[in-house]
């Protein structure tokens, strides 16, 4: 990273004010190593990682989707059956962003934009849904469409529970099961199965590595444990926690037959040397890991219920996915709205600190559930973000005056490097060393 000495492009904001206004990049650099590492030793500690911080070595979704969608007609005509049911001011906004886009990241766009520009305004007329609207448009402009809204969708997720719903009321559709299965198989192609060698050798497995070897060396053994929620199926979590040393529970029993028990979070491996004593000491550091939409190696018995399965090789049907857990029994969707009430539990203990990165907020249900906590004059939410992201940009203009909410991004010295990057947040600022004036690391007077 280069000495800046000019004002530095990361903001944190706290109260709708960027308190780094003014400050050059160092300067941003050292006060945010200070504000994040201090709140490493909070009693109630709840990180949440999202997508963004795995991206290293998983697709993005837009990728994944493209891709499918480039390759398979039954997919393409049920994202389009999907969309078309979707209230005409979802394609609006849609359209609006992808215009914003053109016109900032592409030249010589004018007919494209012109063409997306008739369509919004057209699209001021009265429509029951986008399917209705699009039967209207003129064969230039359902090819604009078709390029930008249709095949640059990217929410598998939403799709595979849309599709999962229609296949529980046509349980024999043979349409809705294949493409439900390829999706699912393209999805799981691209998380690293449990011997893949990401895990032992990559940047973002250093990445992680780094991260929680970090956080843990600010707490002790009589620390509380600390929450890890995250929306992501791989492993990434639970290899860097091994690594490092720290015992952790997925909710599931430490047994041969590894069912899920929401008791195991409140759970600590005590010292009984002393059986007869008080107080019992813990051991080890231990932290939590929430996996609220699921797992690689999460599958079901016979008898519908929910297990993890540390096997090397499982097949697709066999692994559960949030999009697809209503296909199984109850007892198999039961410990999804557990991790969700016990996410929601944690975060309404007094003096919780919340610290998100790798999310962008598109989902609804998990925004709620953060949101409703920024009520307590004792949580605090620091959120690791881009303001020029539409869903992390509403939830700030929402919440941007709330005490205790800060939103830390921006852009940085380093090429094509934002202040949000899961490996910019380890490297450049939790491990930050300054340099002396040969340009060289010297020993940080933190450590």
């Amino acid at each position: 990273m280069s000495n800046n000495s000019v004002n530095g492009r990361i903001y944190h904001y706290e109260n709708n004010k960027n308190i780094f206004k003014g400050l050059d990049e160092n300067q941003q650099i050292i006060k945010l190593k200070e504000f994040v590492n201090k709140y490493f030793v909070s009693k109630n500690l709840v990180i949440f990682i999202g997508s963004g911080c795995s991206s290293g070595a998983i697709p993005l979704m837009s990728k994944t989707m493209s891709d499918i969608l480039e390759n398979n007609k039954n997919v393409y005509e049920k994202v389009k059956e999907f969309l078309n049911i979707k209230d005409l001011s979802y394609l609006i906004r849609n359209l609006e962003l992808c215009k914003k886009w053109l016109e900032k990241n592409k030249k010589d766009n004018e007919i494209e934009i012109k063409i997306i520009n008739d369509i919004l305004e057209k699209a001021e007329g009265n429509y029951n849904n986008i399917g209705s609207f699009v039967s209207a448009l003129s064969e230039e402009q359902l090819n604009s469409i078709d390029k930008h809204f249709y095949k640059s969708f990217s929410d598998i997720e939403s799709l595979l529970n849309w599709l999962q719903s229609g296949l529980s009321f046509q349980p024999s559709n043979d349409d809705l099961k294949s493409v439900i299965s390829i999706l699912k198989s393209e999805f799981l192609k691209t998380i690293p199965a449990l011997d893949d060698d990401k895990y032992k050798d990559s940047e973002t497995i250093n990445t992680y590595h780094k991260f929680y070897q970090s956080v843990f060396k600010y707490r002790t053994e009589l620390s509380n444990k600390i929450n890890i929620v995250t929306t992501n199926y791989d492993l990434f979590n639970e290899y860097s926690l091994e690594s490092n040393r720290i015992v952790y529970s997925t909710g599931f029993e430490n047994s041969l037959y590894r069912n899920f028990n929401v008791n195991s979070f409140k759970q600590r491996l005590v010292d009984d040397t002393n059986r007869y004593k008080d107080v019992w000491q813990p051991t080890s550091k231990e932290a939590n890991l929430l996996k609220i939409h699921g797992s690689i190696n999460w599958t079901s018995d016979e008898s519908g219920k929910l297990i993890q399965k540390d096997l090397f090789k499982q097949s697709d049907e066999e692994i559960i996915i949030y999009p697809t857990m209503l296909k199984h029994r109850q007892t198999a969707q039961a410990p999804y709205s557990e991790l969700f009430r016990e996410f929601a539990n944690v975060l309404q203990v007094p003096n919780t600190v919340l610290i998100v990165m790798g999310y962008g907020f598109p989902d609804e249900h998990i925004n709620n559930i953060i949101s409703q906590n920024l009520k307590h004059q004792d949580f605090t939410l620091i959120v690791f973000g881009d303001t020029s992201e539409d869903n992390m940009k509403k939830f700030f203009d929402e919440f941007k005056t709330q005490d205790g909410f800060h939103l830390i991004g921006g852009d940085t010295s380093c090429d094509g490097v934002k202040a949000h990057y899961f490996n910019y947040i380890v490297d450049e600022i939790i491990n930050y060393v300054p340099k002396d004036e040969s340009g060289q690391k010297g020993e940080d007077s933190h450590e």
